[in-house]
């Protein structure tokens, strides 16, 4: 093959890759963890805070904060979710361009264009390189890692052990996976002690502490009972779900899981059937790998592999790493210490297709007949088609329709709710909860409206109508209807957004003067409570009981309201806890109407109150003087 002829094909390969990983970048998910990781990379970017730990992980410990520092690189440029979503794309661009290198180095051209062609259009790799989450960041460093240890182990060259610790260390701080290449680089050192000298390898651990100081200054912060208690005990049983879910990624099957449970089989009316080309591909990759394993018990001259023309070294043990490098990962998992999910096996990316190019490479190498030849070639561009084919397909399904439990509403239509509402003086996000390290909304609406006023309410029993004016956002399935009738009968305008098909749209109010309203019963005299809260009165519609009161005084500590149902002889007949909204969000002037399903009938007598959300402790209904004179007060209903 010239020269010309395979930079031509790679850098083809190269803008598949590109297009795949970057194109269509409004049309990727944005869900509590991209947001809780996109908020702690822009405290980096705007110099407000240097995280110790990066977000929670699914073994209970944190993660460790190196995925917060890289993607806060781009976020000095351009403070959007946009750039870091490109960012990941563009970093895994550039680890299909870093396995075309190392495999063209160790195993030649053909190896390398069939293994890039193969990694370009895999659709977990493109999957994984298309939103902001902390193991998406893995391959290129994974590569990396692979790229060094073939440098300083097998070439000799000592200092690239260096890079290799510094690799190693960042791979298992993005995810706790990445340990799985501590036994390998162990295995390694032994192998090829002859190649290491004590100063690479004093200054390689010296280079491997470095981006693990953050990390550990948080743990030593910790009391041991803190950081125990958050680790879960790890129970040992044969798991055989790891080698399932690594055929999976590796293969790319199973992708309409994103379309959900309830419109994954749309999906897969709308595509050709792709299964016996993806499982042709699993078969190339086993292939390899017995290809490789058989390598390393043959001697070096019956080992090369024709068309190295290029490749500077090519002894079995290059084969025999990549051949670990698929290995390890499924070994780690077998035992079941942990939980495993799909992206656990993003550190296989590129192996299998390097394996599958070796095993193409050596079917190529018997035939010297050119129509043999081109059938052979035809076959990993007949694969990367239909993985192309059978993820673009998916990414259209996915932005044009629900897909409940899958894909999210697409990061591009969050963007566009979010930025019809910035600039107001108050925004009132009305979903279901209010706690933007817990429920999926507010996490959301958190991270995209940050540096512009902005508050949460729950839709499922509260409507908050400040004193001013405000922009109300209503998210589709987290307002009841009493919720809703309330902010509409109020709104001054209203715009509609609509979400994908299926999934609703977002109503859009500007309200203004609301508070003046009055309850359709009102108390006498209003009760003041010694949080801040005035009791107005009450009222009801067909769905619920609703209490009217008003934010007096800005309060401290979040509270809860209750409401007893007491029958005609006091007797306690039903009874409703609503949490009020955030007291961070409480300003003085709100009118709230909290609802409660209550079976309210004439003649019974609601007592209601309020107590602190986490200390349980009640909260005083205060008499004339400003005194505590009780802890509830009471409406009967019907007289």
């Amino acid at each position: 093959m010239s020269p010309r002829l395979e930079l031509t094909l790679f850098s083809l390969i190269l803008l598949l890759a590109a297009a795949l990983r970057l194109g269509w970048p409004e049309l990727t998910e944005f869900k509590r963890d991209e947001a809780a990781l996109y908020s702690l990379a822009l405290d980096v970017a705007e110099f407000k805070a240097l995280p110790l730990r990066g977000i929670g992980s699914s073994v209970g410990l944190p993660n460790t904060p190196v995925s917060v520092y890289l993607f806060a690189l781009p976020l000095f440029v351009w403070k959007s979710p946009l750039a870091a979503t490109l960012w990941v794309g563009a970093l895994n661009t550039a680890s299909v361009a870093l396995a075309w290198w190392m495999a063209r180095r160790y195993w030649g051209v053909r190896v390398a264009l069939i293994a890039a062609l193969l990694y370009a259009a895999a659709p977990w790799a493109v999957l994984y390189s298309r939103k902001i989450w902390a193991q998406n960041l893995l391959p290129l460093f994974v590569v990396g890692y692979i790229f060094s240890a073939l440098l300083a182990f097998i070439e000799g060259r000592r200092r690239w052990l260096i890079v290799h610790f510094g690799l190693l260390t960042i791979v298992a701080q993005l995810h706790y996976s990445g340990l799985v290449f501590v036994p390998l680089t162990a295995l390694l050192l032994l192998i090829f002690r002859r190649n290491v000298d004590r100063h690479s390898l004093g200054a390689g651990a010296a280079l491997a502490l470095l981006p693990a100081l953050p990390f550990v200054a948080y743990l030593l912060s910790q009391t041991s009972n803190g950081i125990s208690g958050q680790m879960q005990i790890p129970q040992a049983r044969l798991n055989m779900q790891a080698p399932e879910l690594a055929a999976l990624v590796a293969m790319g099957t199973d992708i309409h899981s994103l379309a959900g449970p309830q419109a994954f089989r749309d999906y897969l009316a709308s595509v050709p059937d792709f299964t016996a080309l993806f499982w042709l591909g699993g078969a190339l990759t086993i292939a390899g790998a017995l290809l490789a394993l058989r390598s390393q018990f043959q001697s070096e001259s019956h080992h090369a592999i024709r068309n190295t023309q290029y490749a500077i070294r090519n002894t079995h043990h290059t084969s025999l790493i990549l051949f670990l490098w698929l290995l390890l990962p499924l070994l780690a998992f077998l035992p079941g210490l942990v939980p495993v999910f799909p992206h656990y096996f993003i550190l296989l990316f590129p192996a299998p297709y390097l394996l599958a190019g070796i095993a193409l490479d050596a079917l190529l190498a018997r035939f010297e007949g050119r129509p043999v030849r081109v059938l052979v070639w035809l076959i990993p561009a007949a694969i990367a088609a239909a993985q192309v084919w059978a993820f673009a397909a998916l990414l259209s399904f996915v932005g044009a329709r629900a897909t409940p439990g899958g894909f999210g509403t697409p990061l591009g239509l969050l963007l566009h709710v979010a930025g019809s509402v910035r600039g107001a003086p108050d925004v009132i996000v009305v979903s279901t909860g209010t706690n933007p390290g817990f429920d999926e909304t507010p996490a959301v609406f958190h991270a995209l409206l940050r540096g512009a006023p902005h508050r949460f309410v729950d839709g499922r029993t509260t409507a908050v109508l400040p004193a001013g004016e405000a922009r109300v956002v209503l998210w589709p399935g987290g307002v009841n209807d009493s919720v809703l009738n309330v902010y509409r009968a109020v709104a001054v305008h209203e715009s509609l957004t609509p979400l994908r098909q299926g999934e609703g749209e977002v109503r859009t109010l500007t309200v203004s003067g609301a508070a003046a309203l009055s309850p359709p019963h009102p108390r006498p005299a209003s009760a003041l409570l010694a949080n801040g809260a005035e009791i107005l009165g009450w009222g009801r519609d067909a769905d619920s009981w609703q209490l009217w009161w008003r934010v007096a005084l800005e309060a401290d500590e979040d509270a809860t309201i209750f409401a007893h149902l007491l029958d005609a002889s006091g007797n306690r007949i039903a009874q409703a806890d609503v949490p009020t909204y955030p007291a961070s969000g409480w300003r003085a002037g709100d009118l709230v109407i909290s609802h409660f399903s209550l079976p309210i009938a004439e003649g019974t007598t609601v007592r209601t109150g309020m107590y602190a959300s986490f200390s349980l402790q009640p909260v005083a209904v205060l008499d004339a003087a400003g005194n505590p004179a009780g802890q509830w007060v009471e409406f009967q209903i019907g007289r």
